[in-house]
């Protein structure tokens, strides 16, 4: 049997039975995560358009398009929705991957059951859990070329997967899918390098990608079923050929512990708005500034430390560009100054505005970025998000490191953090017009919706916020 077929049996026989119960309530904290970062990305630069070319493109209202009063077709929803999880760069992640998962199954999944209709809570989780384990596996385990943006290129795969869960497909039109879906698989890090918005945009045509090839699928289309090992399959085409260990290692990985082993389980949670290469760098300032109770006014220069993937992802001297929000959101500099100013990095920090504030711009001079030749990339596609912080301060010097920071899989958001985030996301998303009691009431409804008896209701509870 190859790998292929197997992941194709596994996908439709999977149930949530089988499902460990820990996993189950990890996928409901992701699920909840991704909706509240979405809520929150509502207005965030971008928006705006893709809303209105997704609403001049009319068709049958099917699905909800967050913040709006009309349903849209079910893949524009998926890809509306994925484009407000992904803008404010506060979804979830695996870090060995490199892969923001939720951010392309959630939309697909809950676009495509609200299509359907009356699909359970924990029909919906057990897609969604497969989605995001197909996504990660694939990313884990094949070694692409440098320069895909593996969460666009790989998350098209999870879309689809959990969109053919949602509609009971068979192996035969599952594996077609999945096909159609590689046709489909793009997604490069230019966008990234250049500050642009098109970074949000490929992830969000990814969710909608997935969708569209369950869809085609559904109605008898056919794929490719040798998606990996064919001739042309990714390990041959899309893979890194001098990363010979991993590529030939890449079809047992992918397989390996299947329906065991969930990866959703290892996904990291962030804290702070902006790229994960920031992370363990602001975990270090934050840290500093807490024992030795540094004022920005009293630091004279601070040296970061990364690897050469950091900083070619997020390592540059601050400058505004085209977009000041993806600007901040990809700069060690400007996120060191935002925590050194405020004593935490959130979503406020990411408004134009507060960007363009004097001193933070003065103090983002102040800090200086440099390259750990110690500290080796995983893999083409993988940052080594490892990172050393040293503030000379008036008072003395201080030096920090980290290899995780808050939000990993080993050091998690408590229940309350959690809440704190989603509750930060919806008033930042609403203009601050969500009350604590009612985004409570729905955290509570997401963090128990297995139990839900059919999907819309979830998004029913979103629209009575707009």
């Amino acid at each position: 049997m190859g790998v292929e077929q197997q992941l194709v049996r596994h996908l439709v026989g999977c149930r949530f039975e089988d499902i460990p119960p820990a996993t189950i309530e990890k996928q409901k904290a992701l699920f909840a995560d991704t909706l509240g970062v979405a809520v929150g990305g509502i207005r965030a630069s971008g928006v705006q358009a893709m809303i209105e070319v997704i609403l001049e493109t009319g068709g049958r209202p099917e699905s909800t398009l967050l913040g709006q009063q009309d349903k849209v077709p079910s893949f524009l929803a998926a890809m509306g929705n994925s484009f407000m999880a992904h803008a404010l760069d506060f979804d979830d992640m695996h870090e060995d991957a490199g892969i923001h998962a939720n951010v392309c199954v959630v939309p697909a999944a809950l676009a495509v059951a609200e299509k359907l209709g009356g699909v359970r809570g924990d029909a919906l989780l057990t897609a969604v859990i497969c989605g995001v384990d197909l996504a990660c596996r694939m990313g884990v385990s094949i070694p692409l070329l440098r320069g895909w943006h593996a969460t666009a290129t790989l998350g098209v795969f999870g879309a689809a997967a959990a969109a053919c869960k949602i509609l009971t497909l068979d192996e035969a039109k599952t594996a077609s899918a999945l096909g159609i879906a590689y046709s489909q698989a793009a997604g490069n890090r230019q966008a990234r390098l250049e500050g642009t918005m098109t970074k949000r945009v490929q992830v969000a045509l990814a969710a909608k990608s997935g969708v569209l090839a369950a869809l085609l699928a559904q109605k008898g289309l056919t794929g490719p079923m040798r998606i990996i090992e064919g001739d042309w399959g990714m390990l041959n085409l899309y893979a890194d050929r001098d990363q010979k260990e991993r590529r030939n290692s890449a079809s047992a990985a992918l397989v390996k512990d299947l329906g065991k082993r969930f990866m959703g389980d290892e996904l990291s949670v962030k804290p702070y708005p902006c790229c994960k290469a920031t992370h363990t760098v602001i975990h270090n300032v934050l840290a500093l500034q807490k024992t030795h109770q540094l004022r920005a006014e009293d630091v004279e220069e601070v040296t970061v430390s990364v690897s050469n993937g950091a900083y070619q992802t997020v390592g540059r001297p601050f400058e505004i560009r085209t977009e000041p929000q993806v600007d901040a959101q990809f700069s060690i500099a400007y996120t060191v100054a935002s925590a050194l100013l405020a004593g935490k990095v959130g979503l406020d920090d990411f408004r134009e505005e507060t960007i363009r504030d004097p001193r933070r711009m003065a103090l983002a001079k102040r800090v200086k970025v440099v390259v750990d030749p110690a500290l080796r990339e995983p893999s083409t596609t993988v940052v080594n998000l490892a990172s050393t912080v040293e503030i000379k301060a008036r008072n003395g010097n201080y030096v920090a490191t980290a290899a995780t920071a808050k939000g990993h899989a080993d050091n998690p958001l408590t229940a309350d953090e959690q809440f704190s985030k989603f509750l930060e996301c919806f008033r930042f998303g609403l203009r601050e017009s969500a009350s604590t009691g009612r985004v409570r009431s729905i955290f509570d409804t997401l963090m128990s919706m297995e139990k839900i008896e059919d999907a819309e209701q979830i998004t029913r509870l979103l629209e009575c916020e707009k």
